[in-house]
């Protein structure tokens, strides 16, 4: 008996951390959620979401351009590289416009987690030559306020080394936020547009 009350209290111990852990987590994201625009501590995006126009991410050398419109509606641009800047289609729907909304919402929260000192000559963190590289724009504007070139994953998975382009450190941030926008990128671009809404061909 002794032995089985035991493990019924390792179980419960267990239980209860990680029902703490879960309330701890939680309760972060609610606070980063609710704190106003104005207050960035240590935040990776020093621009507020409402001042975005668009956000551009080369992914393996294709670049997939997320704009907002006259009505501040965001839309997929489309692919920006050769083979399909030439039929490339704004898309317009709700669908889209909320899922790319949330994820730049999201995004924009990002905290940096650890500043990383970068070597001369070396590319530990995979800043040097990335595979992905964000650009913020505000609105209107044809240079971008904001670069991120993003490295690799960290050996313990939970995080991702990030350069802000022109800063002598690297950090790292929750991997989550990447693979957020590489979601986005995959839902927007992978669903096709109506046949009413697709743009016709030139002949």
């Amino acid at each position: 008996m002794s032995q089985r009350r035991n493990k019924l209290a390792i179980i419960w111990i267990a239980v209860f951390a990680l029902a703490a852990v879960i309330f701890i987590k939680e309760r972060e994201l609610s606070l980063a959620v609710e704190e106003p625009e104005g207050h960035q501590p240590n935040w990776l995006v020093t621009v507020p979401f409402d001042e975005i126009g668009a956000i551009e991410i080369l992914r393996k050398g294709q670049l997939h351009r997320f704009e907002r419109d006259d009505k501040r509606i965001w839309f997929y641009h489309g692919q920006q590289d050769d083979p399909n800047a030439k039929d490339h289609a704004h898309r317009a729907d709700p669908l889209a416009a909320t899922t790319i909304a949330e994820a730049v919402a999201v995004f924009t929260r990002t905290r940096k987690e650890q500043n990383i000192p970068l070597q001369p000559g070396k590319d530990e963190f995979g800043v040097s030559r990335p595979d992905i590289l964000i650009m913020v724009y505000r609105p209107k504007k044809s240079e971008p306020v904001a670069r991120y070139s993003v490295g690799t994953v960290s050996p313990n998975g939970y995080s991702r080394y990030v350069l802000p382009v022109g800063a002598n450190e690297a950090v790292t941030i929750p991997e989550y936020q990447i693979t957020n926008l590489m979601a986005m990128i995959d839902a927007v671009s992978k669903n096709p547009l109506p046949p009413s809404q697709a743009p016709s061909k030139k002949r």
